[in-house]
């Protein structure tokens, strides 16, 4: 269908079940209300103000009024209780009935034929998702850009510990926002110290203690939300109620998933694209690039992803119209199940699955002669399970001077990027193991999850394991590329707790979430092992009390063991020959 002229209709009033109304901006082709000339409708539903959807990820994500030239009616709504929409705004929880009777309303329209789509990023990707579980009749497809699969685990909490840089600084926004909202009220003895919160130093602000005395955000009738999501350190009903994993059945209608190795959000974005497949929907689609949150460049950190590494010259968006097409317009056009981007050798490879179907899961296992402490210690990773060695790796653990976040899969802009960033600060404090290869005598292609399995002990009750895996260069410059945390008292499931026993050995398994990376010849494969990320997650007070409302440290001595009983291993997918 040609379009020649676009027309923009403003704050159209969208009816909830409960009576409350949202308002949103449609862009519709002229004559689409006409008789036989509706058209498919396209929403997305945004917390960030429908005047500035899309702002800034242009390059993963088409604008409204390209779809609507494309021959679309696109919706672009407020989410209740943000800007122009009536109500009150509780995060996750309002977006999947909300979504549900957006969409049927769109489908009724005289403009529409019947036939809609949801697309968007971030949150707006969690509207996307939520809406989708919701099983609208009139949804034909769903394109969930950089978003997560579990509200708590992997975006509020991430294996047990909050995320502190992101859901810190991500909150005060969205309440610092509120402010700006002429028709919702707002506590005016609030506002001084939620601008200062703002626009004053974020590392204090982070360090806060307790967390639910965080200026600004904990004031009351700020945001009843940051209380909540404190108090709820394990995963509860509360959410357990929004969490896509815990029944992928739901999500029926064809999707395309988009998500980047540096994402805070590139964890769950895989974990959606293999759990819905994995439930019978077979037509489902993953693209994955070299990106962070806010990042689609070919540059990013230390490493540099060559000319096709940019999202604007990957194709993205010719995939979501390909995509869109299809499933609207019944034009079958072709999308790639997986698309998929190998950083090191800087391109683009097509799979039928994740991990590829010749990706072979293979581990290596931590060992040393009690001196794996730093970069320069004995620290070792062989692919042979060295025989059970006495001599533990120790070190001590303190809350009060935690391991600082050096980039990763982060959403922290104020206080540190994201993406592969030299890890040689960080390597020279004692309270980080080293465990790497000898130099590589041929490539080593990545192409899948990466966890780690690690043999614990602790004289107290409770502490952490961080992970990281790094690529370190033939001249020394050890790069970062995944990471991630495991909280000891989650380690039986993230609904309960179970505490440490001075000395026993348990094992923890830490998710590093996906890559696709090739180690080339010459480099070698290093695995950072501590018990603090900060401000990346909460660090722990290590005293098995709630670590939100902890206003004090203990030092943890924490022991890692290694080989035969106590394999202590990285685990990688590894592409055959």
């Amino acid at each position: 269908m040609a379009v020649d002229r676009v027309i923009v209709e403003k704050h159209i009033e969208i009816p909830m079940r409960d009576g409350i109304i949202l308002r949103a901006d449609l862009y519709r082709p002229e004559d689409a209300d006409q008789t036989g000339r509706a058209v498919p409708g396209v929403v997305t539903r945004t917390p960030y103000d429908k005047e500035m959807s899309g702002a800034g990820l242009v390059a993963v994500m088409p604008s409204a009024l390209k779809l609507a030239e494309r021959g679309y009616a696109v919706v672009v709504c407020d989410c209740r209780g943000r800007y122009a929409s009536e109500g009150d705004f509780k995060p996750f929880h309002q977006e999947g009935p909300d979504g549900y009777d957006t969409l049927e309303w769109v489908a009724a329209q005289p403009w529409c034929d019947g036939n809609t789509a949801i697309y968007g990023p971030s949150y707006v990707g969690a509207t996307t998702m939520l809406a989708a579980r919701e099983r609208p009749p009139s949804l034909r497809c769903a394109i969930p850009i950089i978003t997560a699969d579990d509200y708590y685990d992997g975006w509020t909490y991430q294996g047990g510990a909050f995320q502190l840089g992101f859901v810190g600084l991500w909150g005060s926004g969205l309440a610092a926002t509120g402010f700006l909202q002429q028709d919702h009220a707002r506590p005016a003895e609030a506002q001084p110290e939620m601008t200062e919160a703002i626009m004053g130093n974020a590392f204090r602000l982070l360090g806060s203690r307790p967390l639910n005395a965080m200026p600004g955000i904990s004031q009351a009738g700020v945001a009843p939300y940051w209380h909540e999501w404190l108090e709820h350190e394990t995963r509860d009903d509360y959410w357990e109620s929004v969490r896509h994993s815990a029944d992928y059945s739901r999500f029926q209608v064809p999707m395309l998933h988009i998500g980047g190795w540096f994402d805070i959000f590139g964890i769950g974005t895989v974990r959606n694209f293999r759990g819905i497949a994995a439930e019978g929907n077979p037509d489902q689609h993953l693209i994955m690039g070299p990106w962070a949150h806010t990042n689609y460049d070919r540059w990013l950190g230390e490493m540099e992803f060559g000319p096709t590494g940019a999202a604007a010259a990957a194709n993205v968006i010719a995939d979501i119209n390909k995509f869109l097409d299809t499933h609207l317009k019944g034009r079958d056009r072709e999308v790639a199940a997986v698309r998929w981007f190998l950083m090191g050798a800087n391109e683009w490879r097509t799979a039928e699955s994740w991990p590829p179907p010749d990706a072979v899961e293979r581990s290596w296992y931590l060992g040393s002669d009690g001196g794996g402490n730093l970069h320069y210690g004995d620290g070792r990773l062989t692919e042979k399970c060295p025989d059970e060695d006495m001599r533990w790796d120790e070190y001590a653990y303190g809350g009060y001077k935690p391991v600082i976040t050096e980039g990763g899969s982060t959403l922290q802009q104020a206080i540190g990027l994201p993406g592969p960033r030299d890890q040689s600060r960080t390597e020279s404090r004692d309270d980080v193991l080293c465990y790497t290869t000898e130099p590589l005598t041929e490539a080593v292609d990545v192409a899948g999850p990466v966890e780690v399995d690690i043999w614990l002990s602790s004289d107290r009750p409770d502490t952490d394991i961080t992970a990281k895996l790094v690529d370190v260069q033939p001249d020394g410059k050890p790069v970062s590329l995944v990471d991630g945390i495991m909280r000891a008292r989650f380690r039986e499931g993230f609904d309960r707790e179970v505490l440490l026993r001075p000395g026993e050995v348990v094992k923890l398994t830490v998710d590093l979430a996906s890559l696709g990376h090739r180690f080339d010849a010459g480099h070698r494969i290093r695995l950072e092992v501590s018990s603090s990320n900060y401000p990346r997650f909460m660090a722990n007070s290590n005293d098995g009390g709630s670590v939100n409302s902890a206003t004090e440290m203990q030092t943890a001595i924490n022991r890692i063991r290694r080989g035969g009983e106590h394999p202590s291993a990285l685990r990688m997918y590894v592409l055959g020959d």
